[in-house]
């Protein structure tokens, strides 16, 4: 039997196209075993199930960003955790790995690299990560989101979940609404932040909300599972807020216009959508999301405002400038849709299982 591991942890962005990849591979080939590397410390340990797929963990070893005294003991434990990813694929008779970057995936790709088990690397960011950018080196194909993220890479875009990439936006529009207890006819605004949220939008969101009253629109919003709910919102009959919302495809097909983060995962869904969005990125880590969507920015597929300049009267502007001028959203529309590349999922599983074969 054909085996395929795919190493993915730590956020949604990593998770999420790993199992788009999982279920794209069983798609082209329903015998072929596949299972997913992560670790107990990410979402993986919930999502990976939840979508009926098998994880296996080994232990987690961050790559620090800066010098810290966790550097003089990375060496050991990156050795630690590659033998147990080493035991885990010669137990499982692997034949391809995998790898979306993120800690987990530089352990499994040296246990590979000591196997000579092909390996194939998908990198999500305009900026490379350490994992990648190292296992990129001796790894038999390498794919990108965006061009030039990693020398001599294949781009292809972001591998997507079906039911984001089929999704007829208009066909669902009504039922998309009824679902989150919408007006079907009020234009409407959706508001989120990622897997985790985005304090910075939430807060600013709710100062925005007497204003957004006299737009006569509505508001859905995903405020994160780790960030409370201000009860000072609840006067707002159009505005909806949930932790999480669990369908996004039925999020975007509510939708008119996005404010969220810009991560490349939800760069990548909106793009194939088509969506007009506002992106505030995420001002941690190493800049990756103001990188992710520059280029959109620039091709006029993307309202850019940065995390440091948000406020409520610029975001109440910038939304009172779009929602109510509808050729503009639709040249917003237009530009993202050039940026949205589809079948990713597919062309990274055929890959794989090319490599698989040719192993076996």
């Amino acid at each position: 039997m054909t085996v395929i591991a795919l190493a993915a942890g730590g956020t949604a962005g990593h998770i999420e196209p790993a199992i788009a990849c999982a279920k794209a591979i069983k798609n082209l080939n329903n015998l072929v075993e596949v299972f997913i590397v992560g670790t107990d410390k990410g979402l993986e340990r919930n999502l990976v199930p939840q979508r009926g797929l098998e994880l296996s963990l080994i232990p987690a070893t961050p790559l620090p960003r800066n010098f810290s005294l966790t550097m003089i003991t990375l060496p050991f434990r990156m050795l630690a955790a590659q033998r147990i990813a080493q035991k885990l694929l010669v137990d499982r008779k692997v034949d391809c790995v995998i790898g979306f970057g993120a800690y987990v995936s530089l352990p499994v790709y040296l246990a590979a690299r000591k196997l000579k088990i092909p390996i194939v690397i998908h990198e999500g960011n305009k900026k490379a990560g350490l994992a990648n950018r190292i296992g990129s080196r001796f790894a038999a194909q390498v794919f990108q989101m965006f061009p030039d993220s990693i020398k001599g890479a294949q781009t292809v875009g972001m591998p997507l979940r079906a039911e984001i990439s089929n999704l007829d936006k208009i066909l669902m529009r009504t039922t998309a609404r009824q679902n989150f207890n919408l007006d079907e006819n009020k234009q409407t605004l959706l508001v989120f932040g990622g897997s985790q949220g985005a304090s910075s939008i939430n807060r600013v969101l709710v100062d925005c909300l007497p204003e957004f009253e006299k737009l006569n629109i509505q508001v859905l919003h995903a405020i994160g599972n780790k960030n409370t709910m201000d009860q000072s919102t609840k006067r707002f009959g159009f505005y909806h807020a949930f932790s999480y919302i669990d369908k996004m495809e039925l999020a975007y097909a509510a939708a008119d216009l996005v404010i969220s983060r810009a991560g490349a995962m939800t760069i990548a869904e909106q793009t194939v959508l088509a969506m007009p969005a506002i992106y505030v990125p995420f001002a941690a880590g190493n800049g990756e999301q103001t990188k992710n969507v520059a280029q959109l920015v620039k091709d006029g597929g993307g309202i850019l405002i940065p995390d440091a300049e948000l406020t409520a009267a610029l975001l109440v502007q910038r939304v009172s400038e779009l929602i109510q001028n509808p050729s503009k959203l639709q040249e917003l529309s237009q530009a993202a849709s050039g940026h949205g590349l589809r079948d990713a999922d597919k062309k990274v599983a055929q890959s794989a299982l090319t490599l698989a074969n040719a192993h076996k």
